[in-house]
């Protein structure tokens, strides 16, 4: 036919869609290869044949109908809106299709241009957007919650069922598509909720606020008693996701565990008090208990025989066991009641070390126990800690070493940096640790399966140790190897200082330096004292004498261990300290013999004049109440150290 001998074959062959003329009886005149593709047909398959077989046999009885429909009145109609076309294969197979009809006047009579698309892969993606689209609509819908979606003019897009019975119970109609404000105003008026702390008019400013700048939640409360909680964000599209939670189970729990945990504070802070208390009030008649068994044992009018000695002996030593007990159990009680006041200052290192092992050679000499010498590194960056507590951790450490080891054992100390921290180990060669027994040991009253064995102990040294270092952010550690020996550890932050500002070079620990020249002896002073905040300011106060050492006690027990050991020029005295207190202590300075000629100043805040004539009586060299006036105290030191050269 002509038709085939058109120009611009090849363009019509390159259109997506595929395209079919027929004349007016509707026999095929003209196809591209789209349609020969798309119904699966040869090209001379086609030609010349009815164009009914393209379409699906069940309406091709009513297909001559429609062609004289449209030649009746030709025009341009596309087909398929709302409409399901299919056409039908070679195969017999059909496929949804879109047709657009168009007339084409020749002088050979009216032709019939149909283009034809297959949309079976529209229909595919069109069915899977329905199917994700209903998955959603029922998802949301199954929330518990009440779910709302607002579009960028702030009007209903989605609502769940729990939604519209919160929002939209009174509303006579469909929720979506109400603006906002509308919904929110009609909620209002359902009565739904609660007024009582506020008007309806401040209640509708609060969450309409809320709604337009939503930042974290919004609480509400029903009028039937329910918490309900609003979380709105905004998305990309600028509308609102609303979401309204019950969380009155939730507020319910929270008020329950508010009220246990200020039960359980109220009786942590009644046992702190009552431990507080209870340790103040044992430790008088201990006092009392400790103090006549000495002067029965020093007793020179009427000596006792050694048979009694010997069971006196017993109730010194159980004495002082339960006393340094009461003492600890003090010491936990106020840090577990907060009352532990740590001071952050810059410590050295050799210093520290100098002094806690000088604290525990005494007891290391009675137990036979040899503590090794270190010479602390050079250039070591000082420590920011509490002296005076990092300290006591290590004299813990120190002391259950020489307790837990053998005689003829040894002890030592490292010092090691570690990044922003100074790690220091104490290392024995004792008896160790059971594995089983390790994982409690930091607990109160553990001892490693010591409870019932000869060694003496509280079992709350190394809690307190833990919490101590914890409250200078720092850490406590050990290994341990049973019947080998145990490493404890105790990290604490440094500060990293210039070349100029680091301390001189180290010496010897568990030595002492002599000095280089005659002219330069220095006075040795020990200071008793408990108080963190009064040692800061002692050791101010003799930095500023020339050629003075320090020693510092936390307890007259281990005073009087220093003093003897040290002979020092001065000792300085507080009177209120935990166990044995200040008069006692000097009273016992008085009658040894190699104590009795060194001068004691006592510090105390009791001023009224008796205090000082007991004070005068008892033995002290001079009384000097709190607070300290410093000039006074440092005359007084002066003309001590001058009779002292």
């Amino acid at each position: 036919m002509f038709l085939t001998d058109l120009p611009y074959r090849e363009l019509l062959d390159a259109t997506p869609d595929g395209l079919v003329v027929c004349d007016a009886k509707g026999t095929i005149l003209l196809i591209n290869a789209e349609a020969t593709r798309m119904f699966g047909y040869g090209h001379d398959e086609m030609i010349g044949k009815p164009v009914e077989m393209l379409v699906p046999a069940s309406v091709r009885h009513r297909h001559d109908a429609y062609i004289a429909g449209f030649t009746g009145t030709p025009r341009l109609r596309p087909m398929g809106s709302g409409l399901e076309l299919k056409g039908t294969r070679k195969d017999g197979s059909e496929f949804p299709v879109e047709i657009s009809l168009s007339p084409i006047e020749t002088s050979q009579g009216l032709l019939i241009t149909a283009g034809i698309r297959d949309i079976t892969e529209r229909r595919a993606l069109e069915g899977d957007k329905r199917r994700a689209t209903a998955y959603l609509t029922s998802a949301v819908d199954a929330v518990q919650d009440a779910f709302a979606l607002f579009d960028e003019h702030d009007r209903v897009v989605m609502v769940n069922s729990a939604g519209r019975e919160l929002l939209g119970s009174n509303l006579g109609g469909s929720i979506v598509g109400l603006p906002f404000d509308e919904v929110l105003r009609n909620a209002l008026g359902s009565g739904t909720f609660d007024f009582s702390n506020e008007t309806r008019d401040s209640f509708y400013d609060r969450w309409i606020s809320y709604h337009h700048a939503p930042s974290g939640t919004l609480d509400v409360r029903t009028g039937r008693g329910r918490y309900l909680r609003v979380t709105e964000r905004k998305t990309a599209e600028h509308g609102t996701v609303s979401m309204i939670a019950d969380v009155t189970d939730d507020v319910l729990r929270a008020e329950e565990l508010r009220a246990a945990r200020e039960t359980a504070e109220a009786a942590s802070a009644a046992k702190s008090e009552f431990l507080s208390s209870m340790s103040h009030e044992l430790r008088t008649p201990m006092n009392a208990i400790l103090g006549f068994a000495q002067l029965l044992e020093r007793d020179r009018k009427n000596p006792l025989d050694a048979r009694q000695i010997e069971r006196l002996q017993y109730v010194l030593r159980g004495g002082e066991h339960l006393l340094r007990l009461i003492d600890d159990v003090l010491d936990l009680a106020k840090i577990e009641a907060g009352r532990i006041t740590i001071t952050v200052e810059h410590v050295g290192v050799a210093e520290l070390m100098q002094e806690v092992v000088a604290t525990l050679e005494p007891m290391a000499t009675r137990a036979e126990i040899h503590i090794a010498s270190l010479r602390v590194p050079d250039g070591l960056p000082t420590l920011l800690a509490d002296r005076t507590r990092l300290a006591q951790i290590l004299i813990n450490f120190g002391s259950n070493a020489i307790k837990y080891g053998k005689p003829g054992g040894h002890v030592s100390f490292d010092v090691t940096p570690r990044a922003d921290r100074l790690r220091i180990t104490v290392t024995d060669d004792g008896i160790g640790i059971p594995e089983n027994k390790r994982h409690k040991l930091f607990e109160p009253f553990q001892r490693a399966g010591q409870e019932a064995g000869a060694i003496e102990g509280t079992g709350i040294g190394l809690t307190i140790s833990k919490r101590l270092a914890e409250l200078m952010n720092g850490a406590v550690g050990f290994t341990s190897t049973a019947g080998t020996g145990s490493r404890f550890w105790v990290e604490v932050p440094v500060h990293h200082e210039s070349a100029s500002d680091r301390d001189p070079a180290a010496q010897p620990i568990g030595q002492s330096s002599p000095p280089t020249v005659a002219t330069e002896l220095r006075h040795k002073v020990v200071y008793v004292e408990d108080n963190p905040s009064n040692i800061a300011f002692m050791r101010d106060l003799i930095g500023e004498l020339p050629r003075v050492d320090l020693i510092v006690a936390p307890t007259a027990e281990i005073g009087l261990e220093l003093i003897r050991t040290h002979r020092p020029a001065v000792v300085i005295m507080d009177i209120n300290l935990p166990g044995i207190s200040g008069f006692d202590a000097v009273k016992r300075l008085r009658e040894w013999p190699e104590t009795h000629h060194i001068p004691v100043i006592g510090l105390s805040a009791a001023a009224l004049p008796r205090d000082t004539a007991r004070a005068m009586d008892a033995g002290f060299y001079r009384y000097l109440t709190k607070p300290v006036k410093v000039a006074e105290l440092t005359l007084v030191l002066e003309e001590l150290l001058a009779r002292s050269t």
